[in-house]
């Protein structure tokens, strides 16, 4: 039987991780919007390099958006849970203008049939991260997707609290399902709902692991490295 609860619980991002990404989105728009009003404010007679500003300016405008659609997922994402419903709502992929798509999730606790949660291996563009992914699978058989963490970010929920309250009420244990390769972006937190990648062997894993602080470590010494010569000249 599911555990008995008295109250509602709902998690969300932050309010801090809101405000910075809202910050974001402003402080790219404006300087979009700067870059693009530069040859008048200059009024120079010589055009030939407007192209170079309003390039950029697109490239701004690009980020400003992308951070606005971000700024909405972490806005409308929310887990909540009672004495008998698992009520969320949760970032279902996106299109190719990475414009957010959302799911309502509405499900009995009676329903539910195991919580599982799993460490996923990416590359996005040859940078190797990993983040932990978050499902429900019902008494259907159905898994639904609730939402991943890339490892180390600020715009996260609880991960180990939710599930752990959600397997609760449910009177089950959460299952871990190892560490899996996958392709997919994740984007905005977005966690599959068709988990068909077999587990890496304890090996794999670790090389994984170990590709991913490697590439934090260069990454950080090439940041240290750039103020180190910044300093110097």
């Amino acid at each position: 039987m599911p555990g008995e609860r008295s109250a509602q619980t709902t998690w969300r991002v932050n309010i801090g991780t809101r405000i910075a990404i809202g910050f974001l989105a402003v402080f790219m728009a404006a300087m979009a919007t700067l870059l693009f009003s530069l040859p008048a404010i200059i009024g120079s007679a010589d055009h030939s390099a407007d192209w170079i500003v309003d390039l950029t300016g697109l490239v701004m405008t690009g980020f400003a958006l992308f951070a606005t659609f971000a700024l909405v997922a972490v806005v409308r994402i929310r887990v909540t849970l009672d004495a008998a419903i698992l009520d969320a709502t949760v970032v279902d992929g996106h299109n190719w203008l990475l414009i957010p798509h959302f799911r309502s999730v509405r499900l009995p606790l009676s329903d539910v049939r195991s919580v599982e949660r799993r460490t996923e291996f990416f590359r996005t563009l040859g940078i190797g991260t990993m983040r932990d992914a978050l499902s429900v699978v019902t008494a259907g058989g159905e898994r639904i997707g609730l939402f991943s963490n890339t490892l180390g970010s600020a715009d996260t929920l609880p991960l180990d609290e939710v599930a752990g309250a959600i397997a609760a009420a449910a009177g089950i244990a959460v299952t871990d399902d190892g560490t899996v390769r996958t392709r997919g972006s994740g984007l905005y937190g977005a966690a599959s709902s068709s988990w068909n990648e077999k587990p890496l062997d304890e090996a794999a894993a670790s090389k994984a692991r170990r590709n991913v602080l490697l590439t934090a470590q260069i990454c950080g010494s090439l940041l240290v490295l750039v103020f180190a010569l910044r300093a110097c000249f």
